[in-house]
């Protein structure tokens, strides 16, 4: 099974990602519709990028009152059907990674589906830092997540 892991202290904040992932996804080069987002902690300083962390139990799908989030129980990813979404933002309110963003201009989320179909994510494919790697995990005890 393969995610996408990313290095805060290797993100330039440059956005490619979050382009190319737009890109890929609605055919327009705008970082803010991509699932990737390069946020800055305040405190801290640095730059890092929010996305689905893919959690154990995600928050996200239980607050979707449009069932349009699912768990796929054979990778452990966050499903998302963009045709049920009615756009309440609910996920994107009970997310504590950030990782599920408003799409204003047609009301709807965006999360991120790894690129499913191609090889590599186009995020991955547009870091130049290597900030953002498509790794193979192991998984946990035999049980798929």
């Amino acid at each position: 099974m393969r995610r996408i892991y990313t290095n805060h202290l290797l993100c330039s904040g440059c956005r490619a990602c979050s382009v190319a992932c737009s890109v890929v996804h609605f055919g327009v080069a705008d970082d803010a519709r991509g699932a990737i987002q390069i946020l800055r902690d305040p405190i801290a300083g640095f730059e890092y990028q929010a996305l689905c962390r893919i959690c154990e139990d995600p928050e996200c799908v239980a607050a979707c009152m449009a069932v349009a989030l699912s768990i796929d129980r054979e990778t452990g990813r966050v499903l998302f059907d963009r045709d049920r979404c009615i756009g309440c933002a609910m996920c994107v309110m009970v997310c504590p990674h950030h990782a599920i963003v408003p799409d204003r201009r047609a009301g709807k989320a965006i999360i991120c589906d790894q690129c499913d179909g191609r090889e590599v994510p186009a995020c991955v494919t547009a870091c130049s830092t290597g900030a953002i790697e498509f790794i193979e995990v192991e998984e946990e005890a035999g049980v798929k997540r």
